[in-house]
């Protein structure tokens, strides 16, 4: 038996591999990335493609897993659109072969010479001669000592020189190799590693990843750095960990020069052309002059060699055709040559810095939609008109789509963004607003230096809070914002001088209190800035003589010119708003753009800071606490008033109305409800049908258990009993489904109800139904507001991999999506109501107001795919948008006779739940066809206009003319040509309200 066993086993295993390999052929002939990759042991990311892609590839925020390759414990493969890039520039070629540099490689021969004229020797590998059959490989591997000496002796290293030729590599916290192979190789490459588990490369250094890529420019030539090494200290294979620590330092010092070079080349093309020919003499003169202090020996002309396996000849020089960034840093000496070698590699390009960041200044850049796995097979469905094939682009780089701004209605925003320098004003900033700000309106969030280079928050944001100190590049686009009709709210930051230039600091105050008046609360004792700014005397076009009266002063104004990023001339008008007792100083100043509206309240006390912060300081904490109310009030009159933010009502401001967690209910069919009671048995932390996730902890309780207290982490969840506000005879006597919706978790209050479902396997079309949510969750991990009044739920659905929408996985949330707009679209009495489907997933009214949305999440287990879907629909609440009982109140004050009834809850659900399990039903039935033309009709883009912008800051006007089989969208060209195209992060798909744009 177990003989059988053990065949039977290795025939599943070799079907598996042969099975990958012929997709890993199929996909990388349609310009793909095939992506494997090892993940922390008990971690899963869901085929995230932001983990997917390497940190290195510089589109990797743009990639989509469109295919899943292999799952096997950590070890995860799939396939990536668009084929992903990788700059090189910053790289080092290798030495020639045989050497210790990065790590220990053979030989370019298999067999040696005997003599020269006996037996030629063989290459090590031969590629095939079609070049349209080469490709690059992205190698990474870990260098941690502890995690290389964790290889075992019965593991035997796979050496990358049999697979490819060695091109370039570089270091910081892991070593990364770039090889040229063949799909050949490559598939040979990955049955060495991933699908036989021996995850070891060359010096035994733990393999994380392979991944086929696009290069881009050309290494370092590793013979001009390392003649700038003051020392090589490997000197050996076998090496020792002292010597292994060293050898890291030395890499490192070569990465550090190698990034030098190239930042000096950048440099040197912007400000000047390429040398000519008697430089690149001179140049190579004192390359040489230089080698011969660096090396006691004869001097050598040093070749500028491509990255290949042949080795020069020593003896016959080769000449410089093009001078290297290497070359033009040989006039001074390198740190390296002066024995103290950089630790950091200080202003590097745009490129290289992009190149250098860690995953945790790369924040996602992938959406979660984007998590849903696709096809273990090439399918093609039907669609009605289907546009010409893409095959003719299908190799260039996907270019990124950005709505017209005129081609759709647009709806206000509801962002607040908080800019600051201080993790710590930040945070006082947004706890403050939190409390002043009306519920269930705005999200907050804090905008990154990063985020605020990229300019898509601008159209966005319903105000921008500035705190502390701002870099000139920034300011200019924060004025650039007022300037064109933003509000902004400064607190103690110096965005002052961007915008009033002709105030200048008068005094330095650190931490001391001063006392102000503003409006009617006089003599107010605050905190105040550091730096206390008043008009200069030379531009000032007002007094500040300190015997004008506080009602004087606050009226005070003036005007002056400001210029925008384009040139053009904005008038202000500047006003004191409240003055500092002492020196009669400005504390708050208004200016008002003429032209647009836009408007600055600047504030030189720190309305954001709480007393809690100076407990430290008996008498400031005693003084401010006195103040707290008022400057409470302050905070919330200056938004009220001057900026225009909804604000709670002064009643309320005391206290910010605490959320009640309460216990959850199940319902449903006893049976049901037991069998799945079983099936998670095994997750259970002893015999208290206790189950703790990442982000919650849940229990069962029956009839004669105690629940614990429900709070955010911790969900009690009655079995026998029904919940008093939930009608179950409205919700299943409409509800005609077979398993979606047919199980119920029904919770009052919950943190999310994606996390009662991402981290188990439930039962296919269990439902989570949040009345209220505290930490919901979008795509790409942004806020989702859950107020009272929005339809929530989440289900999971269970979907065979091998079954016609298991093929193409990223298809299922346009699914979900028409489900949700045709529960209303397609009745015969909703069906009125102007609701439509914005791309790729979100739900809007009259054409402009965002009223709902979903976000899909896809694990695989075994042959299925476990797709976790949230989404909410604004039902029966006005904010942060507008609701659907609003809609259908609007439809029967506006048409005569019209008597539409309003949805209640449980029976707006349950048709949503209907008609998702009909639109599955039919898809899975490879009805596509259908699909596709109930798709169209719901959607807001046919024959929409569209600019696509390329990488050269070019664009292209097109026309959007439907999605292909993944879900992206097809757009057609001025001269017919077809071509596919995604959002750049969220500036297509800009989620208002509900889900707020996640910035990169």
């Amino acid at each position: 038996m177990l003989t059988l066993y053990y065949v039977s086993a290795t025939l599943v295993q070799a079907w598996r591999i042969q099975r990958a390999c012929s997709k890993i052929a199929e996909q990388l002939a349609q310009s793909s990335s095939v992506a494997f990759y090892a993940l922390q042991p008990g971690n899963d990311d869901g085929f995230d493609p932001t983990i997917a892609s390497s940190e290195l590839c510089g589109n990797r925020n743009v990639a989509k897993v469109t295919d899943i390759l292999w799952l096997h414990g950590n070890q995860h493969g799939c396939c990536l659109r668009p084929l992903q890039s990788v700059q090189i520039t910053p790289w080092i070629s290798f030495p020639p072969a045989p050497s210790w540099l990065p790590f220990v490689y053979a030989a370019d021969c298999a067999t040696p010479t005997v003599t020269p004229t006996e037996i030629e020797p063989q290459p090590r590998i031969s590629l095939s001669p079609d070049k349209a059959q080469h490709l690059q490989l992205l190698i990474e591997a870990n260098i941690d000592l502890q995690q290389r000496e964790m290889n075992t002796q019965n593991c035997v290293p796979v050496q990358l020189e049999n697979y490819g030729k060695l091109i370039a590599w570089k270091i910081d916290s892991h070593l990364a190799v770039l090889i040229e192979t063949d799909i050949e190789h490559f598939t040979k490459l990955l049955i060495m590693t991933f699908l036989q588990n021996n995850l070891y490369i060359n010096d035994q250094l733990p393999l994380m990843r392979i991944e086929s890529v696009q290069r881009e420019g050309e290494p370092q030539p590793f013979e001009l750095l390392a003649n700038h090494l003051k020392r090589q200290s490997r000197k050996a294979a076998e090496i020792s960990e002292e010597g292994w620590q060293k050898h890291l330092e030395d890499l490192r010092a070569l990465s550090v020069l190698a990034h030098q070079a190239t930042e000096f080349e950048q440099q040197k093309n912007r400000s000047e052309l390429k040398a000519s020919t008697p430089k690149q003499d001179l140049l190579l003169q004192r390359q040489a002059e230089q080698s011969s202090v660096a090396v006691q020996g004869s001097i050598k002309a040093v070749a500028v060699v491509e990255p290949t396996t042949k080795t020069p000849s020593p003896a016959k020089p080769t000449q410089l055709k093009q001078p290297t960034p290497v070359d033009h840093l040989l006039s001074k000496k390198s740190d390296f040559e002066k024995g103290t070698a950089p630790t950091k590699t200080e202003n590097l390009s745009t490129k290289s810095r992009e190149m250098e960041k860690s995953p945790e200044v790369q924040e996602n850049t992938g959406t979660i939609v984007a998590k849903a796995s696709t096809p273990s097979k090439s399918f093609v469905a039907v669609k009605p008109s289907s546009p010409p094939s893409e095959a003719s682009t299908s190799a260039r780089p996907r270019p990124v789509l950005r709505r017209n701004k005129n081609s759709l209605g647009e709806s206000k925003p509801l962002n607040v963004l908080v800019y600051s320098d201080s993790a710590s004003a930040r945070d006082s900033a947004v706890v403050t607003l939190r409390q002043i700000l009306e519920p269930d309106v705005y999200t907050i969030y804090a905008l990154t230096p990063q985020q605020a280079g990229e300019k898509h928050w601008l159209e966005q944001t319903a105000l921008l809070v500035v705190c502390g100190s701002v870099a000139p590049s920034i300011g200019q686009i924060l004025v650039d914002y007022f300037l064109h009709g933003g509000k902004v709210l400064s607190l103690c930051s110096d965005i002052l001088h961007f915008i009033l230039p002709n105030y200048r600091t008068a005094e330095v105050r650190e931490h001391e209190l001063v006392q102000f008046s503003y409006d009617k609360w006089q003599r107010v004792k605050m905190m105040h800035h550091i730096f206390c700014y008043q008009p200069s005397p030379v531009k000032k076009n007002f007094s500040t003589d300190s015997e004008e009266s506080s009602v004087q002063s606050h009226s005070r104004k003036s005007s002056m010119d400001l210029k925008d990023l384009t040139g053009q001339t904005h008038q202000l008008d500047v006003k004191v708003l409240g003055t500092e007792e002492t020196w009669n100083t400005p504390s708050l100043l208004l200016a008002n753009s003429v032209q647009s509206g836009g408007k600055a309240v600047f504030s030189q006390v720190h309305l954001e800071t709480s007393p809690n912060e100076f407990e430290f300081d008996e008498v400031k904490f005693a003084i401010l606490k006195q103040s707290e109310r008022t400057r409470i009030e302050i905070f919330t009159d200056l938004l009220r008033k001057y900026l225009e933010v909804q604000v709670r009502g002064t009643d309320s401001q005391d206290l910010v109305p605490a959320v009640v967690f309460k216990q959850a209910y199940f319902l449903g069919r006893h049976e049901s409800k037991f069998e799945l009671l079983e099936k998670l048995r095994p997750r259970c932390s002893g015999h208290d049908n206790v189950i703790v996730m990442p982000k919650l902890t849940i229990k069962f309780c029956g009839k004669d258990d105690k629940a614990p207290a429900a709070n955010s982490n911790v969900l009690p969840i009655l079995i026998h009993s029904c919940p008093d506000d939930f009608s179950t005879v409205d919700y299943f006597d409409n509800l005609k489904t077979e398993h979606i919706g047919r199980l119920v978790i029904y919770a009052p209050v919950l943190s999310s109800s994606m996390h009662v479902v991402n981290d188990l396997e439930l039962m296919h079309g269990i439902a989570v139904l949040p009345v209220q949510q505290t930490d919901g969750i979008g795509r790409s991990g942004n806020q989702w507001l859950s107020p009272l009044g929005c339809a929530m739920f989440s289900t999971q659905l269970h979907i065979d991999m091998d079954s016609p929408l298991g093929t193409r996985l990223p298809l299922l949330q346009h699914v979900i999506g028409a489900a949700v707009v045709n529960t209303l679209r397609g009745h015969k009495q909703y069906r009125v109501l102007d609701i439509a489907l914005k791309w790729p997933n979100d739900i809007i009214a009259n054409g402009n107001s965002k009223i709902g949305g979903l976000v899909v999440k896809t694990t695989l287990l075994g042959s299925q795919a476990i797709v976790n879907i949230g989404c909410g629909i604004n039902l029966n609440n006005s904010k942060p948008t507008l609701c659907i009982n609003d809609l259908i109140k609007e439809y029967n004050m506006r048409i005569p006779n019209a008597k539409l009834p309003l949805l209640k809850y449980e029976i707006f659900i349950a048709m949503i739940f209907n008609e998702m399990e009909r639109i599955l039903a039919e898809v899975q039935n490879e009805n596509f066809e259908s699909f596709y033309a109930l798709y169209y009709d719901l959607w807001l883009h046919s024959d929409q206009s569209v600019t696509i912008c390329l990488q050269n800051d070019q664009q292209k006007d097109a026309k959007i003319i439907g999605i292909d089989d993944i879900g992206f969208l097809k757009v057609k060209l001025a001269n017919n040509t077809i071509e596919t195209v995604q959002p750049d992060g969220n500036s297509f798909d800009m989620l208002k309200g509900l889900i707020v744009p996640k910035y990169y």
